[in-house]
């Protein structure tokens, strides 16, 4: 091969890795288009926009929203830690993942 030969397989290289990322990048963008145009969001309302509702006073003349605020949770309560046994023999960690 000649240094000529070479440069243009270099080249034409170059060229093909720079329309492969920029076809990645359009793609990209293309599919995250259709998926904003496409998607209407949740069905319902989240939890949060649920919990809070606005109401109107209507024995005051001039009429003010008031906010309720949802209830406070109870904090969650403490687990036990699990029993530690050894053993003696060939070794095996389990982290407990598939």
């Amino acid at each position: 091969m000649s240094p000529a030969d070479r440069d243009r397989a270099v080249e034409r290289l170059r060229a093909i890795t720079i329309g492969t990322a920029i076809a990645g990048v359009a793609a990209a963008g293309g599919f995250g288009a259709i998926a904003a145009v496409s998607y209407r969001g949740a069905a319902t309302a989240d939890a949060v926009t649920a919990a809070v509702t606005t109401t109107t006073d209507t024995a005051v003349t001039a009429a003010q929203p008031t906010t309720t605020e949802p209830a406070a949770t109870a904090a969650p309560t403490a687990t036990s830690a699990p029993t530690v046994t050894s053993t003696t023999g060939s070794a095996h960690a389990s982290s407990g993942g598939s």
